[in-house]
């Protein structure tokens, strides 16, 4: 850079509140309710954590590795924790290039502060960059801290489809066809029964058959009210 524009730099970079000395530091444990690190997968390291995981759970950031990770797991929530990483690997190990890029895997446990006390975290899973094969390389990993008291899921585990922005039914706890699927997704998407109809090369009296067994199957009066229920909001 030269001269001027390294100046216009350095006045853009002293603005930030970062670098202000007003800005109140005090309870920021408090106030933050996320962090964050990043995982490479080939070399099963962190290569990479942010300080709010200091000022939210006590401990320091020196060190931290899966295992340190692990022994903060509340001991009641381990199996759990596996079950759902065995979930996600088998998930994760079926994409390929820029699929994994679409998806977001989330569930919660609970783990230990400096202070000996627990604390749940929703932890959400994201690829960040994909190797020459097309295999998962290193992964966005983000902790939200979790209301202890309106917890009540005893599996909590979920695929996010952040393309169609709905949940994966993993169960297909509805019972849906792979016809009705597609119709709901499509649906969610915006499209019109016309729309869909030849879309899918079928008759427009198919698609109202298939909309009313899949309002009846996921016993939903309509489908804002079912996509409400797919989308979980809450989350």
């Amino acid at each position: 850079m030269n001269n001027s524009t390294e100046s216009q730099w350095l006045d853009l970079y002293n603005k930030q509140n970062a670098r202000s000395n007003t800005t109140k530091k005090e309870k920021v444990g408090q106030q933050l309710c996320t962090y964050f690190f990043i995982y490479d997968c080939i070399e099963d390291t962190i290569l990479f954590i942010n300080s709010a995981f200091t000022a939210i759970t006590g401990h320091h950031t020196d060190g931290f590795n899966l295992n340190f990770l692990i022994d903060l797991i509340h001991p009641a929530d381990q199996s759990y924790f596996f079950e759902n990483e065995e979930k996600r690997l088998a998930f994760t190990n079926a994409l390929k290039f820029e699929e994994h890029f679409r998806y977001t895997t989330k569930y919660s446990y609970r783990i230990q502060k400096a202070d000996a006390t627990y604390l749940r975290i929703k932890q959400e899973c994201q690829a960040l960059e994909v190797d020459d094969q097309g295999h998962l390389a290193k992964t966005l990993i983000i902790h939200k801290i979790q209301d202890q008291k309106n917890f009540c899921a005893q599996n909590d585990y979920k695929i996010f489809d952040k393309v169609h922005s709905i949940y994966l039914d993993l169960n297909n706890d509805f019972n849906l066809t792979k016809r009705e699927l597609e119709i709901l997704t499509l649906i969610k998407e915006g499209l019109t029964s016309r729309e869909i109809s030849g879309m899918l090369n079928v008759s427009m009296n198919t698609i109202l058959t298939h909309r009313k067994n899949i309002l009846y199957k996921t016993n939903s009066s309509s489908f804002i009210e079912l996509v409400k229920k797919i989308s979980c909001a809450e989350y």
